[in-house]
């Protein structure tokens, strides 16, 4: 069996790219039987939900690698350099190491080939191995979309993490037959951040005309889906649409604190103690009472004092569904289920700042801290910060990414 494609138009009905991806059985496994044969034998073949849902993820990894060096070996094979070939990856998978024995076809591919990866938002669990993914992608003059949003509501706050030159809305968004909240807030948030970084929308599942309609009336300008054509070989000749795809300025990687990354962008208070634990909880009280924040991180110094207050509201805060995850110096076992407690080395610049950054779809905030140096060393006296404040989401993305680099894989809730 050879590779199948369907294809990606625009709005003039011109192909803006072939995806090549892999998909269940019982949908088209739109990939080369003999890559897969020669990697994995019949009896220990596994569909990836199979595999995922058994905790197999070196069987993820595997099919993953397998399924994108197909796709690249055909795609180099057909002569199409200047096409965009959108391959589709699991998360899990962008943090492992491509098999040596398919690595020569991969990086060819990455040199001479027009390249989209495809990010998966089911389940986004290693934010940390994403981002280098990400980074190394676009090093490679890769472009990164984000697939099927509006799944997972992860999805909405993971969309300005990644910066993705592509958003695609999942199928189920474009087929809706009914008008809902739910449906409506993710096209406006998808909205939003396209008009923010210049990023490409595009809608799954056209089928029909009327998918077509909706798709023009939600703003996208790229499309997909079986009105377009079914998947078939690779065509002799591809009509190329002469709209490129956007290239989105990734956010910078410099700093290497939360405060170094926004400090020279906005304005700098100073503040005391009580201040600044007033400020903190005015953001952690978006995140416990309203639907505004999908994921609030904070970091702890050592002279912190973990109470029970403190332990109670970033566990509500988890078991709200919001992604919390706590950094410091010290002992961090006491917060509840569903709290990611990230360990970090005394000498670590983060683990003097106080910090809380949340982020949702429309609302995102910072409240960055470093201690203010006294002027007699050895005085007793009151504590002080320089102190930001800020909700610029581009700033507070920044500072985010700051601190992704120490987080191991996150807890599953």
């Amino acid at each position: 069996m050879g590779v199948s494609i369907t294809y990606r138009v625009d709005r003039a009905g011109s192909s803006c790219g072939i995806p090549l991806q892999e998909r269940e059985p019982d949908s088209g496994f739109w990939t080369d039987s003999t890559w897969l044969e020669h990697r994995i034998s019949p009896a220990d073949r596994v569909s990836f939900t199979k595999a995922r849902s058994a905790g197999r993820h070196d069987a993820v990894a595997e099919l993953d690698w397998v399924c994108a060096t197909a796709a690249f070996a055909a795609f180099l094979d057909a002569g199409r350099p200047g096409v965009p070939l959108f391959v589709n990856m699991d998360p899990g998978t962008l943090g492992t190491s491509c098999p040596p024995d398919l690595s020569p076809v991969n990086e060819r591919a990455l040199r001479e080939l027009n390249v989209v990866l495809e990010i998966t938002e089911r389940v986004i669990d290693n934010p940390a191995a994403l981002l280098r993914s990400v980074v190394a992608a676009r090093q490679a003059r890769s472009r990164v979309a984000l697939d099927d949003v509006g799944v997972n509501p992860a999805s909405i706050s993971m969309m300005s993490v990644v910066c993705p030159d592509v958003i695609k809305l999942d199928r189920g968004i474009t087929q809706s037959r009914t008008p809902s909240w739910a449906r409506n807030y993710v096209i406006n948030a998808v909205l939003s951040e396209a008009q923010l970084t210049g990023a490409a929308v595009l809608c799954e599942g056209i089928e029909t005309p009327e998918h077509l309609e909706t798709a023009r009336a939600m703003g996208a300008t790229l499309g997909q889906g079986w009105l377009f054509g079914r998947p078939g070989p690779l065509p002799q000749v591809v009509d190329v649409s002469a709209r490129l795809l956007p290239r989105v300025k990734p956010y910078p990687e410099a700093a290497r604190t939360p405060f170094e990354a926004v400090r020279a962008e906005a304005r700098v208070s100073r503040m005391t103690l009580p201040m600044l634990a007033s400020m903190t909880g005015m953001l952690e009280d978006v995140a416990l009472h309203t639907d505004a924040a999908h994921l609030l991180f904070a970091t702890l110094p050592a002279t912190a004092q973990l109470d029970d207050e403190t332990r109670l509201t970033y566990t509500h805060i988890a078991q709200r569904g919001v992604i919390m995850a706590v950094f410091g110096s010290q002992p961090l076992s006491f917060f509840g289920a569903g709290v990611q407690a990230v360990p970090l080395s005394q000498d670590d610049p983060v683990a003097a700042e106080r910090t809380v950054i949340t982020v949702g779809s429309y609302f995102a905030a910072a409240l960055i801290a470093s201690p203010v140096e006294p002027d007699c060393p050895g005085a007793v006296e009151p504590p002080l910060y320089y102190v930001v404040l800020t909700y610029d989401r581009k700033l507070v993305i920044e500072a985010l990414h700051t601190l992704f680099d120490p987080m191991p894989p996150m807890i599953a809730q």
